[in-house]
């Protein structure tokens, strides 16, 4: 009977002890596995932008090496100042249905500046999250009625007759009424930036 006491006691003690430093034990690799964690956290942060840059690099890439915030920038500016007076000169002074040559330079006008343009808006889409003009909706709007003006205007140039009241071929009215939507907008994305500026 002792012997059984004494083994029993034993046993129990053994597993006491296996109880006392089971926790101890399980929570040392905690201890370790968080200072890892600690230790790993600035290499991902640093993996993260690494991958951002990559990425922003990559975009650039994809596109012609002249294209820059600068060019771009310069480019509205010129389309927005002179190119849209000078358009408005032609339109509300200047053209005539019967100069073809007019209409042929000034589709030529709205048709490469469109071009221009958009390479700009692609690339500041890509690699700074902006338009070309100040915002989706106003950019959209303005490739739109660049591409309905210099259409009007192409249909003048093959022939198309816009009979009037009287019966005479008046294009104008149609073609003023295109150009005055693109001033519009082009008005409203200048006014927007003026503000924005302002606000700096």
């Amino acid at each position: 009977m002792t012997l059984i006491t004494i083994k029993s006691l034993i046993a129990k003690t053994t597993v006491g002890h296996s109880k006392m430093n089971t926790p101890h034990l399980s929570k040392t690799p905690s201890f370790s596995q968080s200072s890892r964690s600690r230790k790993l956290t600035p290499l991902v942060a640093a993996a993260i932008a690494c991958f951002i840059a990559t990425g922003k690099a990559g975009a650039t890439s994809s596109h012609p090496a002249y294209l820059n915030d600068a060019y771009c920038e310069s480019l509205v500016e010129q389309f927005v100042d002179s190119g849209m007076r000078s358009l408005g000169k032609y339109i509300n002074e200047n053209f005539k249905p019967e100069y073809k040559g007019g209409i042929r330079n000034t589709i030529n006008f709205l048709n490469q500046r469109a071009e221009w343009l958009g390479e700009c808006d692609s690339y500041l889409s890509d690699t700074a999250d902006s338009r070309v003009f100040h915002d989706e909706q106003n950019t959209k709007a303005i490739f739109e009625a660049m591409d309905a003006l210099a259409k009007e205007l192409q249909l003048v140039r093959e022939g198309v007759e816009y009979p009037d009241a009287a019966g005479n071929n008046n294009p104008r009215p149609f073609v003023k009424s295109r150009f005055d939507t693109l001033a519009k907008l082009v008005d409203q994305h200048h006014t927007r930036m003026l503000m924005k500026k302002q606000f700096k």
